[in-house]
């Protein structure tokens, strides 16, 4: 039994870590999307609006799975705290 209890919590610290590190990898993605709309803020050719049109529903997508990725990184992190 308490080899089985080690191995989940095993599972459980390898878990958080890899979803931290997608995390980060979100963050630093919507980084770049600041940085690209940032670049175009003010499209004046049809293109430019496509792109930022394009730039700006991938960073809204981008914001929800960071979100979603916050959330399972906080409640992994909660239940390591009440059980381990």
């Amino acid at each position: 039994m308490v080899r089985n209890s080690e191995v989940l919590k095993q599972q459980l610290l390898d878990s958080v870590a890899v979803e931290e590190s997608r995390l980060n990898s979100l963050r630093q993605e919507n980084n770049e999307f600041e940085n690209n709309l940032r670049a175009i803020r003010e499209p004046d050719t049809s293109a430019a609006l496509d792109f930022d049109n394009q730039l700006t529903a991938a960073q809204l997508l981008l914001q929800v799975e960071t979100g979603d990725a916050t959330f399972r990184v906080d409640h992994l992190h909660e239940y390591r705290a009440r059980n381990y």
